[in-house]
């Protein structure tokens, strides 16, 4: 049974009657007042218990809105324990005649408590019998006690007013109070409370008995409530307490009825006049429903205007017609509107309305977008687009630009619903220049994946609007942009790369990069001229960092083609801006809460990051790519970076995660799956070599159809040369990695160079080889890479240590401390196992240098043996032992015999007695 708490006070003052009426024989009246769900009744049942205490018999009946109109009723229920099997007179009639001579009666034996519940409720009759005995109470030992409910409209007849004017004492019992909530709490689970959960009880229901015992019943089920977040508390639905709340309701007269529906539709009761006004209620009326709404106990305690608890406002829109909640939010919107509030306001009625499609109101949801997106809600903000779609023509341009505002909202959360509604919106538009204006809004990344239908739809459209050279102004924008996304797709299958470095060329030294259509072509071009070798690095790098220096940090890059550039400068081995230039944009993005260009920064820090070799943090890029959902809607292109983290961390737990990836979008036949690489390198990783070999093969066979010929993108032949030559295929290792270093040459970047020089030198025996590696050492040295420096270090170093050459300690220690820097655990420890083979190599060469007699007589003396002891033993002279001791001594680089405990792990032990003349 639930704990009567917080009610001290009132028990004190009713024991205080019960007592007076027992011993003086004088009775009065108490009255148990207060809104919904204060406990009024709670209190009512524990006072049986008191009056048994003071030898007092306890009468009960309770009022009932369906019983009002059963004459006599509540004083039926009452006299039926006196006078039990009395049938009741028709209606009109007195059944028991004057209430008083029964009650009279009984009291004279023994004193009485009357509870009545809900006298609000009660018929009219009973409440004139009740009346007369309220009168004579000081005459009996009779105490009677009623609940009425503030606010019910019975509770201001004249004839409840004729009863409880009499009150000796009116008790309003209070919500509990903060400790009153966690006594309840623990008493609910069984268990102390926990503070936090038992505040976030107490906030949620204002103390409110009722809701919280509720609330409690409804968590029940839910677990641990130590472990319960406090936002389950206050979002919990009560649907108990919906019926209760509605007969509550229903009772009220309709200008308080309307006023709850007003309030329940606004959900903010800060604008009194705009909720008076959807109420249809003038001042005047709209103070008094509000007052009798707060002495129902329906609103949380001023300031403001708002339901002491969501479940009343659910009671309220349960208690409407759909009909009037629509006309309820169409006219809360217009008032809004009307009234100068924030777009977003009236928005959200829009929401609620769907059959408005007034011209005001396609209006509002525009501004509510805009205003929606500006503060990075962009969620919010296709929600407002979505619902004007339904006011817009099927078939007009209206609807095509609904749709391009749409996907350029949903780029920043759903790239590929994206696509889908810039491709409805080109059916739509009448212009080509329209058209082009809507499919640049598409990112040249989620194109590529897009159906071949969409691709030939842009390809179509370029032809129609016509080449960049033969148009001016936006036209001319338009068709840089088509172009630059027709060109990243290379829709003219393999071959479509050699084509860019001869445009870019075109363009000039120095194209121009005044527009962001330009800056997108010249990136694209640049990118395709890397990835297909037609250009240098040195020729390269220049025209990317001025691009990079024009183009602003900005989140939407990542819609553009710009992310393209990120993936040049790493080929060219130019960092120095592109990582503060991601680490701006970041910020921005995070600023604006904006997830795609969030999940798409964090790939390209990535890539950025493995570029310089700092694997850890690379690492936790994409760790931080793949928690903002990146795996759901990026292309496998745009994740490749992620896929070389997984390549070169040797992350299991990763490949997987990445193996199990499923991307949505079309694969258009001729682009090499990063994924084939990732498969090789979990294929090595279990050892299965031959399997490994294949996948690598397979990719760069895919790669050179797709010309993509740079070994400082994918460096698949250093991987396959390592795998042919552990498989016993050296002519194939030096086949594929001499072809390697000739292209890394040709492009001539540090970093490329140096790892085919290394992988050369790994594949070629003996001094050649050394010298191979020392080349890839001296290439590598100030490069931006230092895991391939750390690499390089260790594989010089285990070569040099087996060569016996002494600086192979320097290359492993280097090799060691590059390895920790980057993350790389497993380089590091290689090193270390190297390091303890050659310090274990240096302990044992002083005592190889020793004789045979000399190795036994420091043996002896190291294990504590005398110059005596150990003369006896070998039968020879105590000088000769004094000779082959100093010898030793010298030869250990130890001072004396104190010294030689150091090195005895080195020396033989006593064994047997050697023969005379050893």
């Amino acid at each position: 049974m639930t704990p009567l708490l917080d009610r001290r006070h009132e028990l004190d003052l009713i024991t205080a009657a019960l007592a007076t009426a027992a011993g003086s024989g004088t009775g009065s009246l108490l009255v148990v007042t207060g809104g919904i769900g204060i406990g009024r009744t709670a209190l009512l049942r524990a006072l049986p218990g008191l009056a048994q205490r003071h030898g007092t018999r306890t009468l009960a009946a309770s009022g009932a809105p369906l019983e009002q109109d059963l004459p006599f009723g509540l004083v039926s229920q009452l006299l039926e324990p006196l006078c039990p099997g009395t049938a009741l007179e028709p209606p009109g009639a007195a059944p028991y005649g004057d209430l008083l001579a029964p009650v009279a009666e009984v009291s004279a034996r023994e004193p009485l408590l009357l509870l009545v519940d809900d006298l609000h409720w009660a018929d009219e009759p009973s409440l004139r019998r009740l009346g007369q005995l309220v009168r004579r109470l000081p005459a009996l030992p009779v105490t009677l006690a009623v609940t009425v409910r503030e606010g019910e409209p019975g509770a201001a007849e004249p004839r409840l007013h004729d009863i409880t004017d009499r009150a000796a004492h009116v008790l309003r019992p209070a919500p509990l109070t903060p400790a009153g909530t966690a006594a309840l709490v623990a008493a609910a689970f069984g268990r102390a409370a926990d503070p936090e959960y038992a505040t976030a009880c107490h906030e949620a229901t204002g103390g409110n008995p009722m809701f919280l015992t509720a609330t409690l019943a409804a968590l029940s089920g839910t677990g641990d409530p130590v472990a319960a977040r406090a936002h389950t508390v206050r979002e919990q639905r009560l649907p108990g307490l919906r019926e209760r709340l509605a007969v509550a309701l229903r009772s009220q007269p309709g200008p308080v009825r309307e006023l709850a529906k007003a309030l329940a539709v606004l959900d903010d009761g800060t604008d009194p006049d705009l909720v008076g006004r959807l109420a249809g209620l003038d001042a005047p009326g709209h103070r008094e429903a509000l007052a009798a709404l707060r002495r129902l106990g329906l609103l949380a305690p001023a300031p403001g205007t708002r339901f002491v608890h969501h479940a009343v406002h659910d009671a309220v829109e349960d208690s409407m017609t759909p009909a009037e909640q629509e006309e309820l939010h169409t006219f809360a919107a217009l008032l809004l509107h009307r009234g100068g509030h924030r777009a977003e306001q009236a928005a959200a009625q829009l929401l609620a309305a769907t059959s408005c499609q007034d011209d005001w109101a396609m209006d509002v949801l525009r501004a509510a977008a805009d205003a929606a997106r500006s503060r990075g809600a962009h969620e919010e903000a296709a929600r407002y687009l979505r619902r004007a779609l339904l006011g817009s023509s099927h078939s007009g341009p209206d609807r095509a630009a609904l749709l391009v505002d749409l996907a350029t909202v949903e780029r920043a959360f759903d790239p590929p619903a994206a696509v889908r509604h810039i491709s409805q919106a080109l059916l739509l538009l009448p212009s080509a220049a329209q058209r082009a204006a809507a499919a640049v809004r598409i990112p040249p990344s989620l194109l590529g994946g897009s159906p071949r239908t969409v691709v030939e739809a842009v390809g179509d459209l370029a032809g129609e609007l016509g080449g960049p050279g033969s148009l001016t102004g936006d036209e001319r924008e338009l068709a840089l942009g088509l172009e630059a996304r027709l060109r990243h797709v290379a829709v003219t299958g393999p071959g479509g790369l050699l084509h860019c470095a001869p445009r870019l060329r075109e363009l000039g030294a120095e194209p121009s990069l005044r527009t962001a259509a330009e800056r997108e072509l010249v990136t694209v071009l640049l990118h395709g001229a890397t990835m297909a070798q037609g250009l240098t690095a040195a020729e390269v790098a220049p025209q990317a960092e001025r691009v990079l220096q024009h183009e602003p940090a900005h989140p939407d890059h990542v819609h553009t083609a710009l992310p393209l550039l990120v993936h040049t400068l790493i080929a060219t081995d130019s960092l120095e801006t592109a990582g503060p230039w991601l680490e701006t944009a970041r910020e921005r993005a995070r600023r604006q809460h904006a997830t795609v260009p969030q999940g798409l920064i964090a790939i390209e820090r990535t890539h950025v990051l493995m570029a310089h070799g700092r694997l850890a943090e690379a690492r936790a890029c994409a760790d931080e790519a793949l928690e903002l959902g990146v795996a759901h809607w990026a292309t496998l292109q745009s994740m490749a970076a992620v896929v070389l983290v997984a390549i070169e961390s040797r992350d299991t737990e990763l490949a997987r995660r990445l193996l199990s990836y499923r991307p949505e979008g079309t694969d258009h036949g001729y682009r090499p799956s990063s994924l084939q690489l990732l498969r090789g390198s979990f294929a090595a990783q279990r050892g299965d070599l031959p399997t490994a070999l294949e996948y690598f093969l397979d990719w760069g066979r895919s790669a050179e159809r797709a010309d993509w010929r740079n070994p400082a993108v994918f460096p698949w032949r250093t991987w396959a040369a390592g795998l042919h030559y552990r498989l016993g295929h050296p002519d194939r290792a030096h086949d594929l990695i001499d072809e390697e270093y000739e292209r890394a040459v040709a492009w001539g970047t540090p970093v490329a160079i140096g790892r085919a020089q290394r992988v050369k030198g790994a594949v070629t025996a003996g001094e050649r080889g050394i010298e191979l590696l020392r080349e890839s050492a001296a290439t590598l040295e100030g490069a931006v890479n230092a895991l391939e420096r750390a690499r390089t270090a260790l594989l010089l170093g285990r070569r040099l240590l087996h060569a016996g050459h002494t600086e192979a300690e320097a290359q492993l220690r280097r090799a060691r401390d590059l390895a920790l820097v980057c993350g790389a655990p497993w380089l590091a420890e290689g090193a270390g196992r190297e390091l303890r083979t050659l310090a274990g190599s240096r302990e044992r060469q002083p005592a190889a240098a020793l004789t045979r007699t000399e190795r036994r007589v420091a043996g002896l003396a190291a294990h504590g043996a005398s110059n005596k002891e150990i003369a006896e033993r070998l039968a020879v002279s105590s000088r000769a032992v004094e000779k082959h001791l100093t010898h030793a001594y010298r030869k250990l680089n130890v001072a004396g015999r104190s010294q030689l405990g150091s090195v005895a792990h080195l020396l033989p032990g006593p064994g047997p007695a050697a023969a005379p003349g050893f």
